[in-house]
């Protein structure tokens, strides 16, 4: 377990557990089709409704999974917790420290690892394995 105290990890929680609800409920709205737009309201006069069409699918779709991908780094935080390895770096051990967990709540490296990570990665986003 990190240096950080109980009282720190459970307002974290606290607040991750809410960020999750609200994730739940965008999400449960943006496919809920009796709740969009359509899209002949948006602009009654459509060049290319085919066009439009696929535009607004592809933004629900990009929405939806930045919305099921920040779903998972909270489920993740919550395993963390649960497991008692929230708040030490997944890849030093070392301690993430509380200033950047109450910025970054599902951080799972310290700042030096995630630059270091950042700058292994930043050319291939996708790490081979």
């Amino acid at each position: 377990m990190s240096n950080i105290n109980n009282k720190q990890i459970d307002s974290l929680r606290i607040l991750m557990e809410a960020e999750l609800a609200k994730l739940v409920t965008k999400t449960r709205d943006e496919m809920n089709p009796e709740l969009k737009t359509n899209y002949i309201d948006i602009d009654g006069d459509v060049a290319d409704d085919e066009a439009v069409a696929d535009t607004i699918v592809d933004t629900d779709n990009a929405i939806i999974g930045l919305h099921l991908q920040k779903a998972r780094d909270l489920n993740a935080a919550l395993d963390r917790i649960q497991s008692g390895v929230y708040g030490v770096c997944i890849d030093c051990s070392d301690d993430i420290g509380f200033e950047r967990l109450s910025a970054y709540p599902t951080a799972k490296r310290c700042i030096k690892c995630q630059s270091l990570h950042e700058k292994m990665f930043a050319s291939n986003p996708t790490p081979s394995m």
